[in-house]
């Protein structure tokens, strides 16, 4: 019997390639293989995928090597033509070798990666063009942020640039993608800052490892990622690692009393000289390790808890069972704020996250007339420096307290 002619809008469709609908009425595309098995298109493949996926599988098993030139003139099968799916394990590990990038910012390229793999994996290499990059944007991220659109963008031309140089395309075409342009006005922090009287109402409702937590930022300018990474004791300074050198006795510096050096190697700027900054252990953080213990509670790091199931794990990017994650930090903080009725007020997305500590600390710091630049480990001219051996050297800061307004 043959087979029921094509319709018009098929008609340009390879062999064996049908467009349908599923059981819930979706629009898709399905296609026979040779052994007869029939396969559904992942949803959400475009007319364009479905066709390059469906060539290129008849050209490879159904062709039987026929070609319409001579043996002579044909050209070898080009080895670097496969699927992008085969070639983004590639990318990934070259990334994960080449780029150091911390384990959050890795993890979100993956993720990247997974979604691209999703809407474009079947689409052989040399087959990919600017046209199903702008089917992938739009597809995913159009409803986005012009600054979000552009992270994404730039992992985007981060994997075609490494395709390109493993010859899975002739060249980096991504770059012709031009990123949205974020205005000055777009680019401002939309979140509220907040103010010391908002701090303290938050702290005063918070549990303890969150007061504990929220009082290091503010005695340090320093962000949840490396709060909840102090120790309470470390023998020497080292690189990835935060904690206290403790001194043998007392000694006085900058007219403040100071117990001992508060190590932090920031994780968002590792790479940078910058980020390893040493700050004076004064009455107000030997305060905050004080309070830490409390609880009573045997752990290596000062931000800590008892869990509240006991049969669960470590979390991930801790080595204690009672190392809190910097993640449940963020999100306890929020919890309060939220609870104390601050803010109700104000859109959930524009109230201030725990990060706005980090701000508070460094307004106040700088309202006593001293630069909070070094110690929030950003670039800066002029250093006093303790060299620790051949390789890092770490920047030493002012030893200050930063005051609340009960403390006022």
């Amino acid at each position: 019997m043959a087979a029921r002619p094509r319709s018009v809008a098929t008609r340009h469709f390879p062999p064996y390639l049908i467009k349908t609908k599923d059981r819930s009425k979706k629009v898709r595309y399905r296609f026979t293989t040779l052994d007869g098995t029939q396969k559904w298109f992942p949803k959400g493949t475009t007319e364009t995928q479905a066709i390059q996926a469906a060539s290129a599988y008849n050209h490879k098993h159904r062709s039987n090597g026929f070609t319409l030139e001579t043996e002579t003139n044909a050209k070898p099968r080009d080895k670097f033509n496969k699927p992008l799916r085969e070639w983004l394990p590639l990318v990934i590990a070259r990334v994960k070798s080449e780029e150091n990038l911390s384990d959050t910012v890795f993890k979100k390229f993956v993720k990247e990666c997974e979604i691209l793999e999703s809407y474009l994996g079947g689409v052989y290499s040399k087959s990919l063009n600017l046209s199903h990059i702008n089917e992938f944007l739009n597809a995913h991220y159009e409803k986005l942020s012009k600054k979000s659109f552009n992270y994404k963008l730039s992992n985007i031309k981060k994997v075609f640039s490494y395709l390109a140089d493993e010859s899975a395309i002739e060249s980096n075409f991504a770059i012709n993608k031009k990123p949205k342009k974020v205005t000055k006005a777009e680019s401002k922090k939309n979140r509220h800052d907040l103010t010391m009287e908002a701090y303290e109402a938050i702290y005063s409702a918070a549990p303890l490892f969150l007061k504990v937590a929220m009082a290091l930022t503010l005695q340090t300018t320093h962000a949840v990622r490396e709060i909840y990474r102090i120790k309470y004791k470390i023998q020497e300074p080292k690189e990835g690692v935060c904690g206290i050198v403790w001194d043998e006795r007392p000694s006085i510096k900058d007219g403040q009393t100071v117990y001992g050096t508060l190590y932090i190697h920031r994780a968002k700027v590792k790479d940078s000289d910058a980020s390893f900054v040493a700050i004076p252990v004064t009455e107000a953080i030997k305060e905050v390790v004080e309070l830490s213990k409390t609880d009573r509670l045997l752990c290596p790091y000062i931000v800590h808890r008892k869990p509240k199931q006991s049969t669960r794990g470590i979390a991930k990017e801790c080595d204690h069972h009672y190392q809190v994650h910097h993640h449940n930090i963020s999100k306890e903080f929020s919890k309060v704020r939220d609870a104390t009725g601050l803010f109700d007020s104000i859109d959930s997305t524009l109230r201030p996250s725990y990060h706005e500590i980090r701000g508070l600390s460094a307004r106040t710091i700088k309202d006593m007339g001293i630069s909070p630049t070094q110690r929030m480990a950003h670039a800066n001219a002029e250093t006093t420096k303790i060299y620790t051996g051949t390789e890092i050297t770490w920047n030493e800061v002012s030893a200050i307290n930063v005051a609340t307004l009960k403390a006022q």
